[in-house]
């Protein structure tokens, strides 16, 4: 077969799909439900009341969910973006 006829042929690793998914609890990137359970337990520590703990940790699963649809890799971006410098653009 010639290169030309190969450019459109793609091949398809069947595990590389499962690789490539982030990791989740309930639906929820890791790092936000990290995030979500130890403001929760913190809240629960300085109020010692359970039901500002729960619907603090609620809220922000309720968070987490809506951006783990909307964007799975919206935490990379933020992460990456936050180390780098800004660039001066003298065509702006």
């Amino acid at each position: 077969m010639s290169a030309a006829g190969d450019a459109g042929v793609r091949t398809r690793w069947l595990a590389c799909g499962a690789l490539s998914r982030p990791l989740t609890i309930l639906g929820v990137e890791r790092r936000i439900f990290a995030l979500g359970v130890v403001t929760a337990v913190s809240i629960f520590n300085v109020t010692k009341l359970l039901l500002p703990a729960l619907t603090a940790w609620a809220v922000l699963y309720a968070a987490g969910r809506w951006l783990s649809a909307a964007d799975p890799r919206a935490l990379r971006v933020l992460a990456g973006a936050r180390g780098r410098a800004r660039r001066y653009d003298p065509g702006k």
